[in-house]
């Protein structure tokens, strides 16, 4: 006859590490509009990038690359923009404290 493991239950995990009833995180508004100029910024990029790989865009696609190239350097200045205003206004918080 075989003996039986000593099979002992697994703990619980720690409930100061998981607190109960605690409603999902959502995004801030700076968020949703940081990611939203990132996305539209590199999609701009990507686009202009690729059509300026061509021998001999047409011109609706030269437009399209002067948008886009336009679009991505009003981006990129955007993104900047909008880090520099969020590192002041948490350097305001800070202050405030």
């Amino acid at each position: 006859m075989k003996a039986k493991p000593n099979m002992t239950p697994a703990k619980p995990k720690s409930t100061k590490m998981t607190p109960k009833n605690t409603p999902p995180q959502s995004l801030s508004p700076f968020q949703y509009v940081f990611a939203t100029v990132i996305c539209i910024t590199f999609f701009s990029g990507g686009v202009s990038f690729w059509i300026s790989t061509e021998d001999r865009p047409s011109p609706q696609r030269e437009r399209i690359f002067e948008t886009c190239n336009s679009t991505w350097n009003m981006g990129v200045g955007a993104i900047f923009g909008l880090l520099s205003s969020k590192v002041v206004q948490d350097n305001d918080d800070d202050d405030n404290e």
